[in-house]
């Protein structure tokens, strides 16, 4: 009679899924890294508070990581169509080296796209499929050497 254990294979497969998992986690925070710095220096923009970077920032929560960027990030990555001013209770701005105060302004024709957090994302998406390989990679090398 042949008797085979296979406590140790399990043992080794649960080391190799804990192994794998962390190399997952390591990705995700380097495509979080990745996409946030992108965002963050982006010269698709000029921001002139830096209300916009300011509010750039990654998390990583469990499995799921995201950027968010604040400010004017929707009218910059979006664009703006043409559209009316209004000032509460004035506006005041530039124009031809003067300083101009207005109730409003009628015809503002509007903002290009600057896709700063589409391109932040291409990155992270880039930055996720290299960093799974040579993690992962790494992980199951890391527990064949170790059998």
């Amino acid at each position: 009679m042949i008797k085979v254990n296979g406590s140790g294979t399990r043992s080794d497969l649960r080391d190799l899924q804990a192994a794998i998992h962390g190399a997952l986690h390591q990705a995700l925070r380097s495509a979080v890294d990745a996409a946030t710095e992108s965002a963050k220096s982006t010269t698709l923009f000029n921001d002139q508070t830096g209300a916009t970077r300011g509010s750039i920032h990654g998390e990583v929560e469990g499995d799921a990581g995201f950027v968010e960027a604040g400010g004017a990030a929707g009218f910059l990555e979006n664009g703006t169509p043409p559209h009316r001013i209004e000032g509460n209770p004035v506006l005041a701005f530039e124009m031809n080296g003067s300083v101009v105060f207005a109730r409003y302004v009628d015809d503002h024709p509007g903002t290009a796209e600057r896709p700063f957090m589409s391109e932040a994302q291409r990155v992270g998406e880039q930055t996720a499929a290299y960093a799974v390989d040579f993690f992962v990679g790494y992980a199951i090398d890391k527990s064949n050497r170790s059998s």
